[in-house]
């Protein structure tokens, strides 16, 4: 993240009046699928450090808080290196942890001499059994972790895999999700890597949830006026606007990655049985009998004025790609192979005007307005 500090000081020179992100809160939440099953939308930042932090000290817990809440956020966690107070957290018992307004997580991020990787809660857990676990370099000790959190009902995510620390207790293990978007989209974090490897898994059989993380550090410096809370922010379609059901709905998939926590939200639902129902969510998984599926990608929040470039991929390529203008949806069909498995996702290009401009004039924001998790088919 301190390759940022150079790489922006000339913009932030220029647009210093202008760079921050706008502080107004998310827009109401539009109605869900159109499909019969209940929930709500919530937006949040899956990963970022407190003052708790030692490289973290002018981000003070209070006004981490209160700028979530201002940006409108469902639900939000603060993911402190553990390594920085050996295993004892003190995230929690800070005064200043707390909402009225945002459903909050308990997590960390658990920094390792072979990666990192947050974890999720919603409530507090033993994080000294997993701190134990941090110096074993055995063949078996990335599969300890992932025990340890399944025994604890802890959440596993493997952060940013392939830079900056990179994930190296093998990716055989079972985890639950994996950061694919960190930070700024085109820069400094290898983000177009982690989305290669995360489809290289999905292709393997994996049903793994891609979900995006700001890894904040800083509300002060040049650094701060091109990431801060929210950059990118992650939707989850949960059933209830609690931790337990921000969580069930991370698990599952039901999840979009965004720039922004007052951007466009990019949503890809299914009809399988074509009644116009649109019942399946991301995350989802459909037989395959070789029927024709009809899709419905739509656009949360778009611009009346915005030029979308729409990729829809299927098993990793390209199926279709289109330019909509202003336009919210669009409609497609394809038969996946019958006996095969198949999945479906979308990314979404276009400008990214409330971005911190500073990153944008030098491009780190990479035109990337935000992407969908995977509708799968035969993954049973």
């Amino acid at each position: 993240m301190r390759c940022l500090t150079i790489a922006i000081t000339a913009a932030a020179l220029l647009l210093s009046a202008c760079s921050g992100s706008s502080n107004d809160p998310a827009p109401s939440t539009p109605p869900g699928p159109s499909g019969p099953r209940p929930g709500t939308w919530l937006s949040g930042d899956l990963h970022l450090h407190s003052d708790h932090s030692d490289d973290a000290a002018d981000n003070p817990m209070a006004e981490l808080v209160k700028l979530a809440e201002e940006r409108g956020m469902g639900f939000f966690t603060i993911t402190d290196h553990d390594n920085h107070v050996e295993g004892r957290l003190t995230t929690w018992d800070d005064p200043a942890f707390r909402s009225d307004k945002m459903v909050l997580l308990h997590g960390v991020e658990y920094t390792t001499a072979r990666g990192h990787a947050n974890l999720f809660s919603a409530a507090r857990f033993d994080h000294l059994r997993f701190y134990a676990l941090r110096d074993r370099t055995d063949a078996e000790a990335g599969r300890a972790i992932a025990a340890e959190a399944r025994a604890q009902g802890v959440h596993l995510s493997v952060n940013h895999p392939v830079n900056g620390d990179p994930w190296e207790f093998g990716f055989d293990m079972p985890f639950d999700s994996m950061e694919i978007w960190n930070a700024l989209y085109a820069f400094p974090t290898d983000n177009t890597g982690a989305i290669r490897l995360w489809d290289e898994l999905i292709a393997g059989g994996r049903r793994i949830t891609g979900r995006g993380g700001s890894d904040c550090h800083h509300q002060t410096g040049i650094e701060s006026l091109g990431l801060n809370v929210g950059n990118p922010t992650t939707w989850v379609y949960a059933e209830a606007p609690t931790a337990a059901g921000v969580l069930a709905a991370l698990k599952a998939g039901h999840v979009a990655i965004g720039y922004g926590p007052s951007s466009e939200r990019i949503r890809l639902t299914a009809d399988a049985d074509r009644d116009g129902g649109h019942e399946t969510l991301m995350g989802d998984n459909l037989p395959a009998q070789g029927q024709a599926v009809n899709f419905r990608l739509e656009i949360d929040g778009a611009r009346p004025l915005g030029v979308y470039n729409v990729t829809v991929l299927k098993n990793g390529q390209p199926l279709l790609e289109r330019r909509l203008f202003g336009e919210q949806a669009l409609d497609f069909e394809d038969t996946p192979a019958a006996g095969q498995r198949s999945w479906y996702r979308a990314e979404v290009r276009g400008n990214t005007p409330e971005a911190p401009a500073a990153a944008v004039l030098v491009g780190f924001y990479g035109g990337f307005v935000g992407m969908t998790n995977p509708i799968y088919v035969g993954y049973e």
